[in-house]
């Protein structure tokens, strides 16, 4: 968990509620899309659209459109004060499935004073979102008939044959070793908690820097993916500018990404995310993930992005101190099992 994570939470928790009710003012809403339309994104000294900056992508806007919303990719506030469970409903529910504070018979889960998944729907362009998933229209991952299958299957496949997860640390999840999160961030979609980001840029590279397990994306800026095709973390990233976007795109993600992590990575998989300022304030993120083997098209997501006013050490530690005693105990079940 982040250090400073009280203060952070505090801070969070504000400005996403000021956020979200000044969003939800129609008066608002209404000049806030006029301004975007007005708005001249600014350039950096070499040229070219000036992104950088920390960005907060909390959303309760799920990933797949929910039958409630009757296929509608937006709806009005009440529709969304009566279909959307509020934050509170939403916190409740993760306790009652489990999440609990330490105690003299747990070492506790992540209840809800730890999380902070954005109190509201996404707006975008002055409207209130369903769905991240813009493309197809209906809101839904266009799988293939085998797609999900051989999705679990990649997903359920171990770094190593015939290790069992607690035979030796490689056995164990890629977030309990702070390799990488059990968040997405290739492409980004918001997650319980740290949904934040920061991008610097200079003229032959940017650096996307997640909060979420300190993970840091170099994309190189005009560069060609590498001729050896080398597996990396979070993939092989090139990126270029149109206009006043800056797109990236990603290919050869490592095998136990591909097998361990969380997301839609996949060992064929290009992800071509594109960022662009709307106002001072606020950047717009699309995604569109390409896999012919799961997907029977490509598919679009889209989230906001809006500026935030630190970004704070993710100080993962828990695979370093609690591995030893992960793997102690199941040696320890072990014997006892041999008695």
């Amino acid at each position: 968990m982040n250090s400073n994570f009280l203060q952070k939470k505090s801070v969070s928790l504000s400005l996403s509620l000021s956020l979200s009710l000044a969003l939800l003012t129609a008066g608002l809403i209404s000049s806030s899309a006029m301004a975007q339309n007005e708005y001249q994104t600014p350039t950096t000294d070499w040229g070219v659209p000036d992104l950088q900056g920390i960005w907060d992508y909390s959303s309760r806007t799920a990933l797949e459109r929910h039958p409630r919303f009757e296929g509608k990719l937006t709806v009005t506030q009440e529709e969304a004060e009566r279909l959307v469970p509020s934050l509170q409903e939403y916190t409740d529910a993760l306790e009652e499935r489990g999440a609990e504070a330490p105690g003299p018979h747990n070492v506790g889960g992540y209840n809800a004073f730890w999380i902070n998944p954005g109190d509201f729907l996404a707006v975008i362009d002055g409207e209130l979102r369903t769905s991240l998933v813009i493309e197809p229209g209906d809101g839904r991952i266009p799988w293939t008939e085998q797609g999900r299958e051989l999705r679990a299957a990649q997903r359920a496949t171990m770094a190593y044959e015939n290790m069992d997860e607690n035979d030796g640390p490689e056995g164990r999840s890629l977030a309990e070793r702070c390799i990488l999160s059990f968040a997405s961030i290739v492409p980004f979609m918001p997650s319980l908690y740290n949904n934040t980001t920061q991008i610097v840029q200079s003229p032959t590279h940017v650096m996307i820097l997640a909060e979420m397990a300190h993970d840091a994306r170099v994309v190189k800026i005009g560069g060609q993916h590498d001729p050896h095709n080398v597996p990396r973390w979070h993939g092989d990233s090139i990126g270029y500018y149109e206009g006043d976007t800056l797109v990236v795109e990603t290919i050869n993600f490592h095998p136990e990404q591909v097998a361990r992590g969380s997301g839609y990575t996949s060992a064929n998989a290009k992800i071509t995310e594109r960022f662009y300022r709307v106002s001072e304030r606020e950047l717009r993120y699309q995604f569109t993930i390409e896999d012919s083997e799961l997907y029977e098209t490509p598919w679009t997501g889209e989230l906001p992005m809006y500026a935030a006013p630190d970004l704070y050490e993710y100080a993962c530690h828990e695979g370093n101190h609690s591995m030893p005693g992960i793997l102690m105990g199941a040696r320890v079940l072990e014997q006892l099992e041999d008695e």
